[in-house]
C-alpha cells in the first residue's frame, strides 16, 4: 500500500478503531466479535486476510504424470509469462504469478494480453491439430531467472524486506508492463505436443 499519510492518520482519529479480534456477526448496527463486544458501525472495512501468494488455491492442480502444482510451486509460484508450466499441458493461468502490479501499467492490460496469448495458444492447437501444448522447462527456468534478477534491483528485492510481493525465498513481481506486452505478440518457445 503506498500512503502520503492520511490513511495512518485517520486510524488516529478518535472515531475510528482497527479491530483485530474474530467477528462472531455483524447485525443491524454494527460488528459483535467473539470476546462477545458489540461495535456500532456506520463503515465496515472487511480485510478478509486473503493468502495473495497462494496461486490458485484451494483448487487442487494435476498435471502430466499424476504432478500437483502446489507440489511443485511450494511457496515460489512461478510461470512462464504467468501463464505456463512445465508439466501442466494446456494449463494457462490468467493473472498467474508474477501478473500482479505494483506501481506499473494496468491490470486490464495484463488481463488483455494472457486472453490474447491464450486464445493464440489455443488456435495454434487446432490448426495443427495438437492435442496439448506446453512450455519448456529450459525457457520456463531462464525467463524467471530474468524476472528474479529485474525484482533484485526493485524495493522489494532488497534483503531482508517482508512484503505482500515477497515470498520467504525471493521477490516476485513482472517485469515493466511494456516488456510483458512485447514478449506476448509471439511465442516460438511453447511445445506442442
Amino acid at each position: 500500500m503506498r500512503d502520503n499519510g492520511t490513511w495512518i492518520s485517520a486510524l488516529k482519529r478518535p472515531n475510528v478503531s482497527l479491530e483485530t479480534q474474530a467477528i462472531s456477526h455483524i447485525d443491524a448496527t454494527g460488528i459483535v466479535t467473539t470476546d462477545g463486544r458489540h461495535h456500532d458501525a456506520d463503515v465496515i472495512i472487511y480485510g478478509t486476510g486473503f493468502q495473495a501468494s497462494r496461486f490458485l488455491w484451494p483448487m487442487h492442480v494435476t498435471g502430466a504424470g499424476g504432478a500437483q502444482l502446489h507440489d511443485k510451486w511450494g511457496m515460489d509460484a512461478r510461470a512462464y509469462l504467468g501463464m505456463s508450466i512445465p508439466g501442466f499441458p494446456n494449463l494457462f493461468c490468467l493473472y498467474g504469478p508474477n501478473t500482479n502490479l505494483v506501481v506499473n501499467g494496468s491490470i486490464v492490460m495484463f488481463s488483455e494480453c494472457s486472453m490474447r496469448y491464450t486464445m493464440q495458444a489455443l488456435k495454434y492447437m487446432v490448426d495443427r491439430g495438437l492435442k496439448s501444448l506446453e512450455v519448456r522447462e529450459e525457457v520456463y527456468a531462464s525467463y524467471n531467472e530474468r524476472i528474479d534478477q529485474a525484482n533484485a534491483r526493485m524495493a522489494w528485492g532488497v534483503r531482508g524486506v517482508i512484503e505482500l510481493v515477497q515470498e520467504p525465498q525471493r521477490p516476485r513481481e513482472p517485469e515493466l508492463a511494456t516488456a510483458y506486452s512485447r514478449l506476448l505478440g509471439h511465442d516460438p518457445d511453447l511445445r506442442p505436443g
